[in-house]
């Protein structure tokens, strides 16, 4: 790493507020400890993307993603959307985006401590289970999915998923007159202003999110899919893609920051651990699955950062 790098990860550090890691330690590992290829690859085996994309070799990776404490991704059955899905107002992002505005608003004016980033996307997940006007609403790392989600719910939806800290009794269980979720496929009633909500456990044990907004930058359209693709044969050869418990989620994800890094893609496990890659190719696809998803290791080369407590094992989701 030169001065100048040097300088700039210094920046991008104090100015995101992330705790300096030693990439050295563990779970951190080399891709070449996973069997990686060199960069760039040059194997025949794998699928390249095509050559007039302008992707950045150089500027850092590590402190890239701006803190963050929730991922809230939205089910719209959908691969790509209008440039900012907070602008369209007929979609649920716009709606909760002012909620989580306004409700993080209404909590610091009250007393209350300094709102931690909220992190909103739509997501490619199909919601078939059911028959409703609204959407499926997934909340990480609280594992927690809700069914039926209306735009004139969203302040509602915003007090009971998302007004409490990560792993709070209180936000799980909230107004529940039902049994907790304790295993998969129970459902519990939380009510909040004039709402009550159907919320359930996630089942899956991670999901590989891949920013495949074209409409945003044509970068993420073009090398998502070839991703997906390879991803798609990696979990399958291991019996670990579906949507049940054990399985593994492939989601294609609107604007997640730093498409010039594409391929962008998000891990997230079960147990709250959410790492950020940047300038996924074909070829690490095998060593992201095995590494880790199956061993919860990190692959310093195309480490960008990561969800708020994704390294602290001791955090208990309360459900």
């Amino acid at each position: 790493m030169n001065i100048v790098q040097g300088l700039f990860l210094k920046v991008q550090q104090l100015a995101s507020g992330s705790q300096e890691q030693d990439l050295s330690a563990s779970p951190f590992i080399s891709v070449s400890d996973c069997h990686g290829c060199q960069s760039p690859c040059q194997e025949e085996d794998h699928p390249h993307y095509p050559s007039y994309l302008k992707i950045n070799q150089d500027r850092p990776l590590l402190y890239s993603v701006k803190p963050y404490t929730r991922h809230v991704l939205i089910s719209t059955g959908k691969e790509d959307w209008d440039s900012h899905i907070d602008h369209d107002k007929t979609s649920l992002a716009f709606h909760l985006s002012r909620a989580i505005d306004d409700g993080q608003r209404r909590v610091k004016e009250s007393g209350g401590e300094d709102p931690e980033r909220i992190l909103l996307t739509n997501s490619s997940r199909k919601a078939e289970d059911w028959e409703g006007p609204g959407w499926q609403v997934i909340v990480l790392p609280d594992q927690i999915m809700v069914d039926n989600v209306t735009p004139e719910q969203c302040n509602d939806f915003f007090d009971a998923f998302l007004k409490s800290p990560v792993g709070s009794a209180q936000m799980a269980n909230a107004g529940s007159n039902d049994t907790s979720p304790s295993e998969y496929g129970q459902s519990t009633k939380v009510t909040a202003g004039q709402t009550t909500f159907t919320a359930k456990r996630w089942l899956p044990k991670a999901a590989v999110m891949i920013c495949s907004h074209k409409k945003r930058d044509k970068r993420c359209g073009v090398v998502a899919p070839i991703l997906r693709k390879e991803f798609l044969r990696e979990l399958r050869s291991k019996d670990l893609f579906g949507d049940g418990a054990g399985d593994v989620e492939i989601w294609m994800v609107s604007h997640i920051g730093g498409h010039k890094f594409a391929g962008n893609v998000i891990v997230h496990k079960d147990e709250g651990m959410a790492v950020w890659y940047g300038r996924v190719e074909p070829c690490h696809c095998k060593a992201i699955v095995e590494a880790t998803i199956e061993r919860g290791e990190v692959i310093r080369e195309l480490y960008r950062g990561g969800m708020n407590g994704s390294f602290d094992r001791q955090k208990k989701i309360a459900w």
